[in-house]
């Protein structure tokens, strides 16, 4: 009878956490708030070396928190900026990997799934690149050696 009453409870607290809305996501306290909105407007003023410092500054003292998810996304797109001398697609990467891992109710979670995506494939094709240039250039090698060996 126990063990019934156990599992409807278990049933029960399931089925109302589906039915409730999800929690609103906390406000970045003050300093968070500030900090990020330095950041980006440093990442908008082409200062990216700086806002990447202001970012990380965030992700340190705010750890656990929204202003680390929003440190992260601003992040990850300062890495996939194409002007910026940060753009690196595998480290932006693994930031929208990070604020997917730690932060998944985030409300930047379906673009950093987006992104994810996107850069999987732009990995993905980068290293059958490399990969395709390496086998022609052993293939030039072995032609002039032919041509050497006629």
């Amino acid at each position: 009878m126990r063990r019934a009453l156990v599992l409807a409870a278990a049933v029960l607290i399931a089925g109302c956490a589906r039915i409730l809305p999800p929690r609103p996501q906390e406000a970045a306290p003050p300093d968070a708030a500030a900090l990020l909105a330095r950041a980006d407007e440093l990442a908008r003023n082409r200062s990216p070396q700086e806002a990447r410092t202001v970012y990380r500054r965030v992700l340190r003292t705010y750890r656990g928190t929204p202003a680390a998810a929003e440190a992260l996304h601003g992040l990850g797109r300062l890495y996939v900026d194409p002007d910026s001398p940060l753009h690196d697609w595998g480290t932006a990467n693994v930031a929208f990997g990070l604020l997917l891992a730690k932060y998944p109710d985030s409300r930047h979670a379906a673009e950093a799934r987006a992104w994810r995506a996107a850069l999987a494939e732009l990995l993905r094709n980068q290293a059958d690149a490399k990969r395709l240039r390496a086998d022609l250039q052993r293939l030039k090698e072995l032609d002039m050696e032919q041509e050497q060996d006629e």
